[in-house]
């Protein structure tokens, strides 16, 4: 059976003859000594990957672990939790309860969830504001302490939150897994950056009775983070990134991811984050987004939506900028139309696997899930008895069940717009798939079409679901196909190159460079799992601030430089960020 989280450990050295605007020819001899660097480092790499995996010496370690998850699963099932909105360490519930249902399996119901009324969402803006005086002057290394013993409580609840993971989002257990081990690491990580960021130190230029030190200092006003269903690292990365650079947050989780969110915020509560730092703030999306640009020391906005509800931020922003003390910083991550362009020379096989994982991997309810293929028709017959093959064999079902590889879609609406998508092109060739069944839970077996028309709207328009389009170019059509890929689509958010021979990979890095803001080579447009990779996407894919990099935290500060002149020489020393 083909599983859909696994990938092999990736080769992180590019070799030099890929490296983009190089196109000088390289010796075999220089070749043979890269392809040796680059079995070294995979070999070290695997090293580092196979110690970090705890061995399970004996079968009922694992036996064990199935039994505690199976005992989780079944206390979500049975006693459904009620989330209160939280202003600063006050619970509320409210008249608006929101009723979660279990998308497979739509009679268990597994939280009641309290959205925030208009009154609740001003009276958090005001908690975050009077916990800003205080949170803002906290030293980094305090920071840093809470953020360190909150990975740790989460580590030792992950198996409750894996079982809320694959029960109110329908992921199996090695998605929600994959989910729980990038939130870890972007909280690693995140605490990583800013603690080298706080020992930099900068070089003084000129006139050495003048003491330069670079504050980085919080922004003026309080911060909105709005988080998706699809996944708790993106989540808790939008609320959290800002917290840990002395920012208050405003916490609006969507009601799917709600329950799991909830757990995270338990947990930064016990590590020690103070009251009024991140209020939890789950409220209709339209109310929140109205509310908090209502207000005058609204200072940013951290969020993962469709590019029509950037555009409408922008244009609500945009109307009420006079009564803002700062400009409002905006950061946003929209859904691309994400690609696998394929040559010729490409391993059919390696294609085979990476897009069927791509494509169906969560139902295709990723941001970067692959939403298009361009395939050469040479390949084509080979690839598609293989891509069929392969996705029949996905089993689709119970995520809790472990033969499953595909659980049901998020909601309703996700349900519906995907109803409508298979309507639409009941015209087209459906290789597999094309069914859908609500009868227990909002179930859509992986679909593939062949695609005839290269202008094809579902080359160029996003949709989230188990729906994939494969165009087919010839093969003396290469140069055109590679710039329909490049051009065709207004996002630009993910995308994957295969090929064998080094100066097409070159050829088409370089063609495709503005049409994904993160490339691969010869790998899934979702990228590995194994590590934390930056990311985010331009065009109408977002803002493109690269979540998961050193970068990311310092758009969450408003930096403060402050000169002071001693009488008498200074020592030399630079100036250190603090």
């Amino acid at each position: 059976m083909l599983k859909l989280g696994s990938v092999a450990t990736p080769l992180r050295c590019a070799p030099l003859w890929r490296r983009l605007g190089t196109a000088a020819s390289i010796t075999g001899e220089a070749k043979r000594v890269e392809r040796e660097k680059i079995v070294r480092n995979s070999n070290r790499l695997q090293d580092e990957v196979d110690r970090s995996v705890p061995c399970l010496e004996e079968p009922a370690n694992e036996r064990n672990e199935k039994l505690l998850l199976s005992h989780a699963i079944h206390e979500v099932q049975r006693r459904p939790i009620e989330i209160p909105s939280i202003v600063g360490d006050e619970p509320i519930f409210t008249m608006d309860n929101q009723r979660l249902s279990c998308p497979h399996h739509l009679q268990t119901v597994l939280a009641q969830v309290y959205f925030a009324n208009r009154t609740q969402i001003e009276s958090a803006i005001k908690s975050a504001l009077v916990a800003q005086g205080t949170w803002s002057l906290v030293p980094s290394t305090e920071r840093l302490d809470i953020w360190r013993k909150a990975v740790a409580i989460i580590e030792a609840d992950e198996l409750r939150i894996r079982a809320y993971l694959m029960m109110t989002l329908s992921k199996t257990s090695e998605d929600a897994t994959n989910d729980i081990q990038r939130l870890l690491s972007s909280l690693r990580a995140n605490a990583d950056y800013l603690e080298h960021l706080a020992e930099l130190r900068f070089e003084i230029q000129g006139d050495l009775n003048v003491f330069p030190s670079f504050h980085l200092r919080p922004m003026d006003g309080f911060v909105a983070a709005l988080a998706p269903f699809e996944s708790i690292a993106l989540s808790a990365g939008l609320a959290f990134c800002p917290a840990l650079m002395g920012n208050t947050v405003l916490w609006n989780p969507s009601l799917e991811v709600a329950p799991v969110s909830y757990l995270i915020y338990q947990a930064f509560q016990q590590a020690g984050l103070p009251p009024g730092v991140v209020n939890f703030i789950p409220s209709n999306r339209r109310l929140f987004l109205n509310t908090i640009t209502n207000a005058v020391h609204f200072a940013g906005l951290n969020f993962h939506a469709s590019a029509e509800e950037y555009k409408y931020v922008h244009k609500l922003v945009g109307d009420k900028m006079d009564r803002y003390i700062c400009f409002p910083r905006i950061v946003a991550e929209c859904p691309g139309q994400n690609f696998h362009f394929v040559h010729s020379s490409a391993n059919v096989d390696s294609v085979c696997e990476a897009t069927v994982q791509a494509a169906f991997g969560y139902a295709g309810q990723y941001s970067n899930s692959l939403s298009r293929m361009y395939v050469p028709s040479s390949m084509w017959f080979q690839l598609r008895d293989k891509l069929v093959e392969a996705t029949k064999k996905l089993h689709i079902g119970d995520p809790v069940e472990p033969e499953t590889d595909m659980g049901a879609l998020i909601n309703i609406n996700a349900y519906q717009q995907m109803q409508k998508l298979l309507h639409r092109t009941e015209n087209l060739e459906h290789l597999c798939g094309g069914v859908c069944d609500d009868s227990i839970g909002m179930f859509v077996q992986p679909t593939i079409v062949q695609v005839t028309d290269p202008l094809d709207p579902l080359l160029c328009e996003p949709f989230a679901g188990p729906f994939l389009p494969v165009f087919v170019y010839a093969d003396d059509a290469f140069s055109e196909a590679l710039k329909l890929a490049a051009n065709q689509s207004r996002y630009a958010l993910s995308g994957s190159v295969f090929a064998c021979r080094d100066e097409v990979i070159l050829h088409c890095l370089n063609q495709l460079r503005m049409s994904a803001s993160n490339l691969y080579v010869n790998e899934r447009c979702t990228g590995s799992n194994l590590g934390l990779t930056p990311f985010g996407g331009n065009r109408l894919s977002g803002t493109n601030d690269k979540s998961g990099s050193a970068y990311f935290l310092m758009r969450w500060c408003s930096p403060l430089l402050i000169e002071e002149t001693v009488d008498g020489p200074v020592q030399a020393q630079g100036s250190r960020l603090v």
